[in-house]
């Protein structure tokens, strides 16, 4: 099959977003994502648990099953059917800073044109994990310039002192998700930072990729296969890394499946579900040299997940 080079502008997704961005005249944010959609000629129709069960009950798909229980943990998905519009079905009861990335992350695997060949949406044996992997983290990276596009992202989060409180106010005004924004400060550094993601260990284990649920759509270019752990360190591991994003400038790497010990403040701010600011040492996440970080520690509602963001002083001047 002839490569779509249509329209190829290098291997960076973030491009391909900012020249739609450019052609649309979206400068400030919140970005309309509903312009964009428009401007692809795509069509975003609001999905229910019920409209999932009746499609697949119509179609008599064999895999029935296996589609209910991908479909009913995704946000959002692009749909080609040949002779018809491309369109994007989107979850309704989604929360809208979701319901926006995932809009605009459909759009990703839309535009980039080395997805147009691809079936993505599929099961695993059709398509290899780490082809999977590779394109939704484009597709990721795509969304996020959409949203959140880079050069006033940049400007806005140094005009704020580093904090999660700076990560809170960036969030509304871009109208994203906590989490994606988190994720987007820490890409486009203000100062040697990362974010770490923690939740509990399951069953005394680290949760594996399969545990993940794919609707946050949130595969990260820094995240690595985690490290197995055994069922006799539960007790020992009550809490896990669940992804790590850093900025060039941060010195140490935190592999995803880390565990995490209690008697820290990472594990107080996940076990009393409050906020904490301090100073963590780096052997909280398992490093054995002898860094202090300074750190912030955000429990996310219900989900059973710590967000915790981590930085160092930067001695770098900023060149604005």
């Amino acid at each position: 099959m002839k490569p779509p080079w249509e329209g190829y502008l290098g291997s960076n997704p973030e491009l391909y977003a900012r020249k739609v961005l450019n052609v649309c005249g979206l400068r400030r944010p919140p970005i309309c994502e509903r312009t964009i959609v428009d401007y692809l000629r795509l069509e975003v129709v609001e999905i229910t648990t019920a409209d999932i069960r009746n499609f697949l009950t119509v179609t008599g798909d064999g895999n029935a099953a296996e589609m209910f229980r991908t479909l009913d943990t995704t946000s959002a998905w692009l749909e080609r059917s040949p002779g018809k519009k491309p369109r994007i079905c989107v979850r309704q009861e989604t929360r809208p800073g979701r319901k926006r990335m995932g809009i605009l992350h459909e759009c990703g695997h839309f535009l980039l044109p080395l997805h147009r060949a691809l079936n993505y949406f599929c099961t695993e044996a059709d398509l290899h994990p780490a082809v999977r992997k590779r394109v939704e983290q484009e597709a990721f990276l795509c969304a996020a310039e959409f949203l959140m596009p880079r050069q006033m992202f940049v400007e806005d989060a140094l005009s704020l002192e580093i904090g999660l409180s700076a990560v809170e106010q960036l969030r509304y005004r871009y109208e994203a998700s906590m989490e994606a924004t988190a994720i987007r400060y820490a890409n486009t550094p203000p100062g040697p930072c990362a974010i770490v993601m923690v939740a509990q260990a399951k069953n005394g284990t680290v949760a594996t990729p399969r545990d993940r649920v794919p609707s946050e759509q949130l595969l990260l270019p820094m995240e690595l296969p985690p490290k197995s752990q055994h069922s006799d360190d539960g007790a020992r591991y009550p809490l896990a890394v669940k992804y790590f994003v850093r900025s060039p400038g941060f010195p140490k790497f935190i592999r995803a499946g880390t565990g995490i010990e209690e008697g820290n403040r990472v594990y107080d701010a996940w076990a009393r579900g409050t906020r904490v600011k301090d100073e963590i040492p780096a052997s909280v996440f398992g490093s054995s040299g002898n860094w202090v970080y300074h750190a912030e520690c955000l429990p996310l509602g219900r989900s059973g997940k710590v967000m915790v963001l981590l930085w160092l002083p930067d001695h770098q001047p900023r060149l604005l």
